[in-house]
């Protein structure tokens, strides 16, 4: 029976420490969560019943999660201290890069429009962009911190670079659908329907997010990695990453045509404000980007 578990009970420290560290992590959200935004979680969740808020933060502690599974992935260190600090390194390095991941959204992605501002104001969906923003990075540093597979500084740097490789991907992303938003409503733009609290837009946009993240960790599986070649890694990576991207959008289009034939989408999820279309959109994106992401992942 015991030639079937694949767990070393002499790991069993490692584990601990992981653990350990992992639940410091995400226990400290809340709190994390009311300093970085100047506010009291407290009083948002419990009090004023900020439900937007509340969904932001849920975002953040599965993105967190998500991150996590990256960095406890691999090989064990040499020992349970610098296993410690390994996790420490990594999971303090995400953390900071999912507060910079959000800086670039509210001000490069959404320049019109303060997220932040709005999620104290309780909008639901700037809640909903901005939790699919969070786990979408987190789904591309995971896929990443496992393509990475190394314990040296080398590894970190190309964390470093996968980083920045996903903000452009997500940057671009959200160029295209204000292209596409605008092309269908001249009069308007997307910045004002997610003002106004268009949850079905805001799900639609949330999964489109989150299936690229998925889909580009397909690029994870095609690559080899190599410490010896940071910046042809790299750049192969990158190339990939944006490959599944394109192969995500096309795809989706056809399915979506498939799945929801005869419908004006636009028109329902712009217009109308139908989470029903919205919500599909969004699984058709994110199912794509799972089924990508198993073939190459």
């Amino acid at each position: 029976m015991n030639e079937l578990i694949g767990i070393d009970p002499g790991l069993a420290v490692y584990y601990a420490v992981d653990f350990l560290i992992i639940a410091a992590i995400l226990a400290s959200m809340r709190k994390l969560a009311g300093v970085v935004g100047n506010v009291s979680a407290h009083a948002e969740l419990s009090e004023r019943d900020n439900h937007a808020f509340g969904i932001s933060l849920a975002g953040a502690a599965i993105a967190v999660a998500i991150m996590l599974m990256g960095a406890v992935s691999g090989e064990a260190a040499k020992n349970p201290a610098s296993e410690a600090f390994i996790m420490l390194a990594y999971g303090g390095l995400g953390l900071v890069l999912m507060a910079i991941t959000r800086k670039i959204f509210d001000n490069i992605s959404l320049p019109d429009i303060s997220i932040h501002s709005e999620i104290m104001k309780g909008n639901i969906a700037a809640a909903l962009v901005d939790a699919g923003n969070m786990i979408a990075t987190a789904i591309i540093l995971r896929a990443v911190m496992v393509w990475v597979d190394s314990n040296s500084l080398v590894g970190l740097l190309f964390v470093l670079g996968g980083f920045l490789v996903s903000q452009v991907i997500m940057v671009a992303a959200t160029a295209y659908r204000r292209r596409v938003y605008a092309r269908h409503h001249g009069d308007s733009d997307l910045h004002k329907q997610l003002e106004q609290g268009n949850a079905a837009l805001a799900l639609r946009f949330a999964g489109h997010r989150i299936g690229i993240a998925l889909a580009v960790t397909g690029a994870s599986g095609i690559v080899i990695y190599t410490d010896a070649q940071l910046i042809t890694g790299l750049a192969t990576w990158s190339g990939v990453a944006v490959l599944m991207f394109i192969t995500l959008t096309v795809l989706a289009i056809l399915i979506r045509k498939a799945v929801l034939p005869g419908i004006n989408v636009a028109e329902e999820v712009n217009q109308q404000g139908n989470i029903a279309i919205g919500a599909i959109e969004a699984a058709v994106y994110i199912a794509v980007g799972l089924l990508l992401a198993g073939l190459f992942g």
